[in-house]
Formats: C-alpha cells, structure tokens, sequence
C-alpha cells in the first residue's frame, strides 16, 4: 500500500506541475497582450486581462478543435481524471470545456472565478460560462463564443446584468452565436449530482453561509486543479497509511520484546540452583 501511495504521489506531483507551468505560460502571454497605462489614456488592465483571455482561450479551442475534433482522445487520464489540461491540449468537451481552461487560466492571474450554469429551454446547465470576480463584481464571459458584455459606462457586465436586458446585450453577440442561450436563468452548483451527500452539504452552507451566497457558490471553481486535489488527497491516506503501519510495527516490537522477556525470565528461573542444595 505504501507503494502504490508512493507512485501515485510521484504522478499526481509530476502532473500538477506539468498543469501548472502550461497556465503559468499561458497568463504570461496573456499578460504580454495588455498594453501599459500611459500618461495620455486610460487603459483598464483589470478588464483587458481577462477579454484577452476570453480571445487566447477561444482561438486555442478552435485550432485544436479542428486537428483532434474528429478524433475523440480516449484513455484513463481523458475518461476518468479529465483534467483541465486535456481540454486544453483538444479542444474537446464543447462549452464546458472552453469554460474550466478559461476558469483555469483566470485562477492562474489569481482572479476568483465561477461557472454559471445556464439554463437553455426550460433545461438546466444548457450552456456552462465563466464569472470572473473584479473591482466592480462578478463579470461574465463565454469563452465558446469569444463573448463578453459591457454595459453602457464601458464596464463588462455581469449575468443578472445580461438577464435583466437581453434585448440590448443580444445586439453584442458574434454572428455564429446561438440565440437559444438568451440568459433566462442560472445555477452554480448541481445540488442534486449526489444524492443526500450534495444536499446535506447545501444544508450545511444555508446555515453557516447563508441562502444568497450559497446558491451563488459555484463547488466547480474549488476542483479545478484536479491533480492539485489527487495530489493531496493521496498525500493525505499516505500519511494515515504510514502511521497505522508505524503503530502496528511499535506494537510488534513491544510484543517481541515483552516475549523475549518472559522467556529470558522463564531460563533464569529454570536454570537458578536450589538453596537446599546449595546447603
């Protein structure tokens, strides 16, 4: 058991890092695209950051889109793990996709995120974007679209901005932008995925959170950097793992020392001479 942890651990770490430094490469480039505030304009980094990112995430989608599209990737690591690196490297996984490497790289600059759940037709989480957390609030941004708003002040708007006037933010969207994803309604979290689990957690953040910031709360944003949670999820059994075996080899010890005791004691007395002998 010790070295299976052990070799997981190793592979858990090698690939969080590999994750990481792709990020971290990508929020450098991203942060090369923003242009410096000069003395003669006003240039606002906070919202370049993060339009630059909705471009960067949505050109890299499409391009390999177009190379692995047709060729569904397949394995342990695509199927069962699905990190975020994968929808990176494909460009497979539709909106969800676009939206936890944009989330992802956002996390990287150190910006809070959310994924808004959309409903579509009455159907929930029909389409899955990105709000980033900024100065003025929650902004929101569909990286499968290349798609932000701004209100009319210049500021990016937010979900319930869009909700509250679709007829003026549609007039923003590209012209390949389906029009069924008109902002009717959201969610942030499943609580229903698991049952008596998710539910009992909600429960649990009504009472300590409160309802407002609880069903705002996207669990989503928490699980990003999933080599990140495996890493220390394994860490953790390893550590309980190698002291239950430390306990138990104490013990062994104790027990063969107690033994080896009692037998030591047990010769010395068989071997000791009589005194009426001796006598």
């Amino acid at each position: 058991m010790n070295g299976l942890l052990l070799a997981s651990l190793f592979y858990f770490y090698t690939e969080k890092q590999y994750e990481n430094n792709l990020f971290a490469s990508m929020a450098a480039y991203v942060r090369g695209l923003v242009p410096t505030p000069g003395l003669s304009s006003f240039v606002n980094t906070e919202d370049s950051l993060l339009t630059k990112s909705v471009e960067v995430v949505y050109l890299l989608g499409e391009r390999r889109l177009t190379v692995f599209g047709p060729h569904q990737v397949k394995g342990i690591k695509a199927d069962f793990i699905q990190p975020v690196s994968i929808d990176l490297m494909t460009g497979q996984g539709a909106c969800g996709s676009r939206a936890y490497v944009l989330g992802r790289l956002l996390q990287e600059m150190s910006i809070d995120v959310r994924f808004p759940q959309m409903t579509v037709n009455d159907q929930k989480a029909g389409h899955i974007l990105v709000e980033a957390k900024t100065s003025y609030g929650w902004v929101v941004l569909d990286a499968s679209y290349n798609t932000f708003f701004r209100k009319q002040n210049g500021q990016l708007a937010g979900f319930a901005d869009v909700k509250a006037d679709w007829a003026h933010y549609q007039q923003q969207v590209p012209a390949d932008y389906n029009m069924a994803y008109r902002y009717e309604d959201v969610r942030y979290t499943n609580w229903d995925k698991i049952p008596l689990v998710m539910p009992l957690i909600k429960n649990v953040m009504y009472w300590t959170m409160g309802k407002e910031k609880t069903d705002s709360y996207s669990l989503r944003s928490l699980v990003l950097r999933k080599f990140n949670v495996l890493f220390n999820i394994t860490l953790g059994a390893y550590l309980l793992v190698t002291l239950f075996s430390l306990n138990i080899f104490i013990k062994a010890r104790r027990k063969v020392a107690v033994t080896a005791g009692v037998k030591r004691f047990s010769h010395d007395n068989s071997t000791a001479v009589p005194a009426q002998q001796v006598s």
